[in-house]
């Protein structure tokens, strides 16, 4: 992903797994994309491998945080979010190109030092739309102030559960019950044990009486 920024800011870029690049922007304005981590609700730059993931069919909720570093008042400030591949637009502020899967809108009078911060909810896509194990995406946005651009990047990883494996909202894997050991059953075969004792005896008896 190919990213400007202002002749006026300092800019520094690491790349990410999965593609892309995190930056930390310093000019007129910044931007700071974040995504929601699935077992702790906070919201962090990026998710990596290691970290929790989440999983087909799931929301996933975003943050932009936009920042006027500048000592004026910046009239209009526009913003995309490109949703990334797997993943389909649920709810922004703005309007949604499904084409492009681009969700734009504008932040108007921003005064010198305000942030100011929206919310995007995306959904990802079906299981049958994943390979087996994880696939991790790359959520780009960017601002765009009389042609200077900064932008800024969350990575985060869907895992496909394995065929058969039960997982909680959260992603954590749910163990099936293990099987409880029974003792033998002491069914209608025990009444033919029941039934030799009566001749049992009796065989004892005449035994006894021939012996006198």
């Amino acid at each position: 992903m190919a990213m400007s920024v202002s002749a006026n800011a300092d800019v520094s870029c690491q790349p990410i797994y999965g593609g892309g690049e995190t930056c930390i922007q310093v000019g007129n304005v910044f931007i700071n994309k974040t995504v929601q981590n699935p077992q702790t609700g906070s919201f962090v730059d990026n998710l990596g491998v290691n970290d929790p993931k989440h999983s087909p069919s799931s929301n996933v909720t975003f943050q932009i945080t936009v920042t006027n570093n500048g000592g004026n008042t910046i009239s209009k400030v526009t913003v995309k979010d490109i949703l990334p591949q797997f993943v389909d637009f649920v709810s922004g502020t703005g309007n949604f190109d499904s084409n492009s899967k681009t969700l734009t809108f504008e932040v108007g009078d921003l005064k010198a030092g305000e942030s100011r911060t929206f919310t995007v909810v995306g959904k990802t896509q079906t299981q049958d739309k994943f390979s087996q194990g994880i696939t991790c995406v790359v959520n780009q946005s960017t601002a765009n102030n009389n042609g200077q651009e900064s932008s800024d990047n969350a990575q985060f990883c869907i895992e496909k559960p394995v065929l058969g494996e039960v997982t909680t909202k959260g992603g954590l894997k749910v163990f099936p019950s293990q099987p409880v050991t029974k003792a033998p059953a002491t069914g209608p075969e025990m009444l033919g044990l029941l039934g030799l004792i009566p001749s049992g005896a009796l065989g004892f008896y005449l035994r006894k009486r021939a012996s006198k």
